[in-house]
């Protein structure tokens, strides 16, 4: 998640609002659908760690959250597993000779839940409520956006006081955060935060706060049907409790941590699937701070890692190397092709003597104690590397409010950091004011070209080239890994095919057989 800034920095503020949960019953909805009979079920059900802290989709900044959300709500346009961006409530968009709005042609024959018909009134009266949030959406996801106004009651544009080439992709997430669009007839209502009136294949039928979800298949809906006429959602803190679930048939389907993906390894009728995840973990550079303000010290300090000992090292199999963009998206630039992202211990021990420290020097790397089973052996995997180029790393283990405390005034000099799926690219590379020194001429004049281009292949384009420059200043970041996944599932079930931005979209084409 990431909030005007990049990274973890507030993710850890609203994950104490979860400790709290909702304390009310939705009224008047109905139990969910029971099972069916013959050679399976009707009914999936998948457990998930963390519920909700509000079915509202424009009511948090959580990631967990839009987990819930995206199962109702639906986007203008979504973005494939494979990172192509495609039409879903509308069919088409068109960007006008100057950039600065987008015309979007909406889908006909769209339902809500409630049986409304979707117009382009409920997508401006959508984007008028995210203006009005105090969370700051808009402002992070659509930061040149003046307003919507339907042309037609078809026809929708969004009118942008500058140019934006990443608009489309944060009109496309996945997860539907910020982009989920909303009836205008409910949208304002009160039980927002606890009923999904959205437009997708499933219709919500009940919900028990911090305990279960249950939705059924849409007659309505104007896609392909679900595979399963009906799902629920149970929530279980404990990783043990949803393997136990698992192993015993109390559960379809589960999203595990390595630790839990490994023990069910070997359990009979039991599939495990390891999924690629877009999100990264990185090492932010204070160059304010001596000697990283010298480019060629950052410079030995990216070859000193080794990002493939550092994965098997720290996450044993649950993390993969990564650079800025994550392999995931398939037009982001290869490791090797990147300089100074391969380790080589001799340049970068020359390149300190060159830069005027040929014995090292002294520094410190702090991060979040036991932020995740692997961070705390990251880091040590990371002090042993740099140890090797001569660079004499003390770890500084932070509880959250201390670390994040350091980071947003930038008072440290290296920190760990990771951030969650993005559906534009551009928030893995733009750069966090205040964390670090001014962004450099050079690169700035790369990013204000990214956002300038004029379609979604110079963008990806004006993007690799953005890679390529932070790689050679090692500014702001050194991308390390990218973490992965785990899905495990009752073998009899068809279609799982979970996606590197954690999307629970293929749950609509799961079913036993």
């Amino acid at each position: 998640m990431k909030t005007n800034s990049r990274g973890v920095a507030r993710r850890w503020l609203a994950l104490a609002a979860l400790a709290a949960g909702i304390s009310l019953v939705a009224a008047g909805c109905s139990s969910s659908a029971s099972a069916g009979s013959g050679s399976g079920t009707t009914k999936l059900t998948v457990a998930e760690t963390t519920a909700p802290s509000t079915l509202d989709p424009q009511g948090s900044s959580l990631f967990g959250d839009r987990f819930a959300w995206q199962l109702a709500y639906q986007c203008l346009y979504t973005t494939t597993p494979a990172g192509k961006v495609v039409p879903e409530l509308a069919t088409s968009y068109t960007l006008s000779q100057d950039r600065l709005t987008y015309t979007f042609k909406l889908r006909s024959g769209v339902k809500f839940h409630n049986g409304d018909s979707l117009t382009s009134a409920d997508v401006v009266a959508t984007f008028q409520r995210l203006a009005g949030s105090k969370l700051g959406i808009q402002g992070e996801l659509f930061p040149t956006l003046k307003n919507a106004t339907a042309s037609s009651p078809s026809t929708v544009d969004f009118h942008l006081t500058s140019p934006d080439a990443g608009f489309i992709d944060n009109m496309a997430n996945p997860l539907v955060w910020g982009c989920a669009i909303m009836d205008k007839s409910t949208a304002k209502l009160p039980a927002t935060a606890l009923n999904m009136n959205g437009t997708g294949p499933w219709k919500q039928t009940m919900y028990r706060p911090n305990s279960q979800l249950a939705f059924s298949q849409y007659s309505g809906y104007w896609g392909t049907k679900t595979a399963s006429k009906a799902l629920d959602i149970v929530y279980m803190p404990s990783s043990q409790s949803q393997v136990n679930s698992l192993q015993s048939g109390k559960v379809d389907l589960i999203f595990p941590g390595e630790p839990g993906a490994k023990s069910l390894a070997t359990t009979k009728g039991v599939t495990v699937k390891q999924v690629g995840s877009d999100s990264t973990i990185f090492l932010q550079i204070n160059n304010l701070s001596k000697p990283f303000d010298n480019q060629k010290v950052r410079q030995a300090l990216a070859l000193a890692f080794d990002r493939q000992k550092l994965a098997d090292q720290a996450y044993h199999g649950a993390a993969r190397p990564s650079v800025y963009v994550p392999p995931e998206i398939s037009w982001a630039v290869p490791i090797a092709q990147l300089p100074y992202s391969q380790p080589d211990v001799a340049k970068a021990k020359a390149l300190l003597a060159e830069a005027g420290y040929p014995n090292g020097f002294t520094t410190s790397l702090m991060y979040i104690n036991a932020y995740d089973p692997g961070t705390n052996d990251l880091v040590a995997a990371m002090q042993t590397q740099l140890a090797a180029i001569g660079i004499t790393v003390t770890l500084q283990p932070l509880q959250a409010t201390a670390w994040n405390d350091k980071l947003l005034n930038a008072n440290y000099t290296l920190s760990w950091n990771a951030q969650s799926y993005y559906s534009n690219p551009f928030q893995y590379i733009q750069p966090a004011p205040g964390r670090q020194g001014p962004v450099p001429a050079s690169l700035q004049k790369l990013l204000d070209a990214a956002l300038n281009a004029g379609s979604q292949t110079e963008y990806e384009a004006a993007l690799q080239a953005v890679e390529n420059e932070e790689a050679t200043l090692v500014y702001p970041t050194v991308t390390l890994l990218a973490s992965n996944s785990f899905v495990a599932y009752n073998t009899q079930l068809t279609g799982v095919a979970a996606s590197s931005s954690g999307s629970r979209e293929f749950l609509a084409q799961v079913a036993h057989k």
